[in-house]
């Protein structure tokens, strides 16, 4: 069976990191890959915090957390040599699997440029590898092969193949150099999965920043999206939503409270609060459990009202993020988001009377509005009495169908207009007849300078603190948005 290493590259530069999740795609991977037998490690450089230099020190010593021999490195089967770390040359490992989104590819191709030596197969999947099939072996000479949609079953079946010398270029969702199979169709069961490898991951180094210092993790319970948001990748899930059953995400959260002492989770599908009698069920199933967790989610502000946010309240839920966008209907309107600033006002008032911190989503140099329109946007986000505000550069990121049109008008470029959460150097952006690279920057800045550094606002957030751990919670995100502005100011 084939020993495989499973990869989050590091950043950039090391760093306190504000957000730092479990890599749940690699962690699906690894056990999916396990469970066919095959001998899987995880090393999550990013939440570590490794430099680069210790990166390519553990992967050649081959000590990484969690390997399925212990922790000092992977016991080779087959008649292959055995390495257990510390010292001494580096041995090969059968394959060494990265993901990746587009922002931060760049940091993953040095990680594999880095891992070159050491692994006989380097593959990459997720949403970069998906969105750019055709070109992205061409563009990574170190690559050996790219997984194309979902990648559990892809993964398990390249492997058999890989590790029985047989061809792996008619595998259904995988791109080769010597060809690419058929796309591969989505999972029908996401209930058959089995759930992420969590005992292969750092789990203490997992923090975010609404949590506070609870210890946290991170779920997925659906795929896909049926809006139309002109500016989503769907190449990975698509637009067909599927969910996984009420009973088997509450296995989940039984499970990882029981093994892995978690006290908050951040449910990251693209919107968990979709289907009405699923959300019940699993808000049902929180209460009857009386788990005392807290818990983040998605929502859309025109699908939610007084009796199911009620309902998520008991059952633990803490705050809801909401993709609002806009204050302006024609923004609204090209971006596809098909709701109302009225619908807004009603969802965050209702969330706020149920008791949850609320979250919006906002963005800043859409085509179709000038700065004065973004500068209503900041309004009224003001307006709104959210809990934390998120503001971006609209982007076109590369699978979305804003890519193909600001390829297709000539707006697409490469700029540095970051916010405080952004991980990348230059941000894709759309520069348009209203929108140039300073005004862009200037919005960005001004929307968080605006919204965070009111005196009203830090009284009110000091005010709402139930422990220590929401008065640190705070001060850490002030110190993060204060250090952007300053930044920011200086160029």
């Amino acid at each position: 069976m084939a020993d495989v290493l499973l990869i989050n590259a590091p950043a950039r530069r090391p760093q306190k990191e504000p957000i730092v999740v479990p890599p749940l795609g690699l962690a699906y991977l690894a056990s999916a890959a396990r469970e066919a037998g095959h001998d899987v490690a995880i090393l999550d450089a990013f939440a570590e915090g490794l430099s680069w230099e210790e990166f390519e020190r553990r992967v050649s010593a081959r000590r990484y957390m969690g390997s399925t021999a212990g922790g000092g490195g992977v016991t080779q089967r087959g008649g292959r040599s055995t390495r257990t770390g510390g010292g001494g040359g580096a041995t090969v490992l059968d394959v060494i699997g990265f993901s990746g989104m587009t922002p931060v590819i760049d940091a993953v191709e040095r990680a594999i440029r880095v891992c070159r030596p050491y692994a006989r197969a380097i593959v990459l999947g997720g949403p970069h590898a998906t969105a750019c099939r055709e070109t992205v072996l061409e563009e990574n000479p170190d690559l050996d092969y790219a997984f194309c949609g979902e990648g559990e079953t892809a993964f398990v079946e390249f492997l058999a193949a890989f590790d029985d010398n047989r061809i792996t270029s008619e595998i259904p969702g995988i791109v080769t150099r010597e060809g690419s199979g058929p796309p591969r169709e989505r999972c029908r069961d996401l209930d058959s999965i089995p759930f992420p490898a969590r005992d292969l991951l750092p789990n203490a180094r997992y923090r975010y920043p609404l949590c506070g210092r609870a210890r946290v993790t991170s779920m997925i319970t659906s795929r896909g999206c049926p809006y139309q948001c002109v500016f989503c990748d769907k190449s990975v899930f698509g637009s067909r939503w599927q969910a996984r059953s009420a009973e088997n995400v509450l296995a989940e959260v039984d499970e990882v409270v029981a093994k892995y002492g978690v006290e908050a989770i951040v449910f990251y599908d693209d919107l968990f609060t979709l289907n009405r009698a699923r959300l019940a069920a699993i808000c049902e199933g929180l209460i009857e459990r009386n788990r005392k967790i807290a818990w983040k989610a998605e929502g859309r502000v025109d699908i939610v009202d007084r009796e199911i946010l009620a309902l998520m309240r008991r059952a633990g839920c803490d705050a809801i993020a909401y993709g609002v966008e806009s204050a302006n209907p024609a923004g609204l309107d090209f971006i596809g988001k098909n709701t109302t600033p009225e619908q807004a006002r009603e969802a965050f008032r209702l969330t706020r009377e149920a008791g949850i911190r609320t979250m919006g989503y906002f963005i800043l140099g859409i085509p179709t509005e000038t700065y004065d329109d973004a500068l209503r946007t900041i309004r009224f986000a003001i307006e709104l009495r959210a809990d934390y505000a998120q503001f971006s550069a609209l982007s076109p990121l590369v699978g979305s169908e804003l890519h193909r049109l600001a390829k297709e008008k000539g707006w697409y470029a490469e700029i540095a207009a970051h916010n405080v959460s952004d991980k990348d150097r230059l941000r894709p952006v759309v520069l348009s007849e209203n929108w140039d690279e300073e005004k862009l920057k200037a919005i960005v800045r001004e929307a968080h300078r605006a919204f965070y550094m009111r005196p009203s606002y830090m009284l009110r957030t000091l005010l709402r603190a139930r422990s220590p751990g929401d008065v640190a919670r705070m001060a850490g995100l002030g110190w993060n948005v204060a250090r952007y502005l300053f930044r920011a100011r200086r160029g």
